[in-house]
């Protein structure tokens, strides 16, 4: 029965994890509010933890590599901004004032949506699914729950979001008939794309014990941080500072995502600490970046301190993985040189 119960751990953590980390680290929700009854259990079951399971499992009994696993987390993007809070769709209110009226086309905000379907594959599937797999290892390869619920579950949060989108969403009420049944095309075709392509796309880089030169182990944090920097920071202030024409940021932004991509997908192996590392040097650079600077610049103390907590809080749960991941790697070499 206890190991019943600890079997159970990986799946709150990982429904709790998914929306803090997504909207409280990334400044999109006061943590003040996330934590109010009456949003903390929607967004921890409905908008995230449910969906965000099912995915979680289909990637495992899939046996999907790290890039389909992010490539599945836009699927989620899908359903989080396309059929719950519509903030693909002109003229609905954007999540961003900067992306509202830009590279508008049949009323999809296309620009917007190459932005934030990958920022959802990473930091609300691929990220906490990482932490969750490092927190319980021993269950990280494993199904959670039984196929026949994961069926279940997958259809019921699919089908209530699709049904809400079509008989109670704001944007049926906006938009022509046709338009409309467009863009539930458009979200469905792309959840359908992004599901083949997960399942096509290299299963590496492959997760091994420990790294071969342990005095590299903050490289992967590093690299974390550049591809934040370069892929969602660029695009950024290309949208809101140079004010570039949609259709370069649009390239840019999806140059920025093959080449993360390409560059991600040349790593031949990893662990599961180094995969942590990399995507904690992404999350601390957003909640440096779009927190805590943002807060300074703007005045707002509550979000400058907010920032600066969660960086301390991606900074302490570094250091304290590659601590770990040092030791790992110190004690492979001690056992590798007693063994020759």
């Amino acid at each position: 029965m206890n190991a019943l119960r600890r079997s159970r751990w990986p799946i709150p953590v990982l429904m709790v994890l998914s929306p803090l980390l997504a909207e409280v680290f990334s400044g999109s929700m006061p943590a003040t509010d996330f934590f109010r009854p009456g949003m903390f259990l929607p967004f921890t079951v409905f908008v995230y933890g449910l969906p965000i399971l099912v995915l979680r499992e289909v990637a495992t009994r899939t046996r999907t590599g790290l890039l389909g696993l992010w490539c599945l987390g836009m699927i989620y993007g899908l359903y989080n901004e396309g059929l719950i809070s519509e903030t693909l769709f002109h003229p609905l209110d954007p999540a961003n004032d900067a992306y509202g009226t830009l590279g508008v086309v049949a009323g999809l905000r296309i620009p917007w949506a190459l932005y934030i379907l990958p920022w959802h594959g990473l930091f609300s599937l691929l990220t906490p699914v990482l932490l969750t797999h490092l927190l319980f290892p021993e269950q990280a390869d494993r199904p959670w729950l039984p196929k026949w619920a994961t069926w279940v579950l997958g259809i019921v949060t699919g089908g209530l979001a699709i049904a809400r989108f079509v008989f109670w969403g704001e944007n049926r009420g906006v938009q022509d008939g046709g338009t409309f049944l467009l863009h539930l095309a458009v979200v469905l075709g792309a959840a359908l794309v992004a599901c083949l392509v997960a399942a096509r796309l290299p299963r590496g880089p492959r997760v091994v014990a420990v790294v071969d030169r342990p005095g590299a182990r903050w490289l992967p944090f590093a690299a974390g941080a550049g591809l934040y920097a370069t892929w969602f920071v660029g695009t950024e202030l290309l949208v809101s500072i140079v004010k570039a024409p949609w259709p370069v940021v649009a390239l840019y932004t999806s140059a920025a995502v093959a080449a993360g991509l390409w560059a991600t997908a040349r790593v031949r192996a990893t662990t599961r600490a180094a995969a942590a590392l990399f995507v904690l040097g992404a999350g601390t650079t957003q909640a440096a970046v779009v927190v805590l600077l943002i807060g300074l610049l703007v005045g707002d103390a509550f979000r400058a301190l907010s920032g600066a907590v969660f960086v301390a809080v991606y900074l302490t749960a570094t250091a304290l993985i590659a601590r770990r991941q040092g030791r790992a790697a110190q004690s492979a070499g001690e056992i590798s040189r007693a063994g020759s």
